[in-house]
């Protein structure tokens, strides 16, 4: 989650129509550019392969396809932040890999929920020390696996902020986590790994990454 932070500019409008500019522009694809939205290409072509190899990922963006709930992928160009202690604008972290965040009106009801994902700075590390072809592929398509269908998906089937699918906790398995076991469903389908860890170890950007 953004925490103290509160995505707005381009990212906030979502609620108030980038959702359809959005769908306009996204890239060709059946299920880029319905439910989930990106303006993105590397993220639209990840989103359209997930949807070829995953049936769990399609059952769930067909039940939600006659809604008007949407989720809106943006890239941190997209976005500008706010500090909520401060007030003032700030950038988005440049070493986050992803955050989530739902549009929740008064009554904590959520039709639309925003997902930023690092695609420069995922593929920054694996550029920096060099990366075997489609490792960057998997990892974005891992990443959304994650962001989307287990965080993202919940908010919206519920429609409300009780939906939120939780991350690991320390001291429990990650593997207990909501988020982590909607997770391991995709991979498992994409034929991905398991993800059995808190952090970043089962991506392969991990071996890459400063420790």
């Amino acid at each position: 989650m953004l925490g103290a932070l509160a995505v707005l500019g381009a990212a906030a409008l979502a609620a108030a129509g980038v959702p359809v500019r959005a769908q306009e522009r996204a890239p060709a694809g059946d299920f880029a550019g319905r439910v989930v939205l990106s303006r993105d290409r590397t993220i639209g072509e990840a989103l359209e392969r997930i949807a070829r190899g995953s049936r769990s990922w399609r059952d769930a963006l067909a039940r939600l396809e006659a809604s008007d709930r949407r989720i809106v992928v943006l890239t941190p160009d997209e976005v500008v932040v706010r500090d909520a202690g401060t007030a003032g604008p700030a950038t988005f972290d440049p070493g986050a890999l992803a955050e989530v965040s739902p549009v929740a009106d008064e009554s904590g009801r959520v039709a639309v929920v925003l997902v930023v994902v690092n695609v420069r700075g995922m593929r920054e590390a694996h550029e920096r020390r060099g990366s075997l072809p489609g490792e960057l592929d998997a990892d974005l398509e891992r990443v959304l696996a994650h962001e989307v269908y287990g965080h993202a998906v919940p908010y919206l089937e519920a429609g409300h902020l009780s939906g939120r699918c939780a991350d690991p906790v320390a001291g429990a398995p990650a593997t207990s986590a909501c988020a982590v076991q909607r997770e391991n469903v995709i991979r498992a389908e994409l034929r991905l790994g398991r993800r059995t860890d808190h952090a970043l170890g089962s991506l392969a950007l991990s071996r890459f990454s400063p420790r």
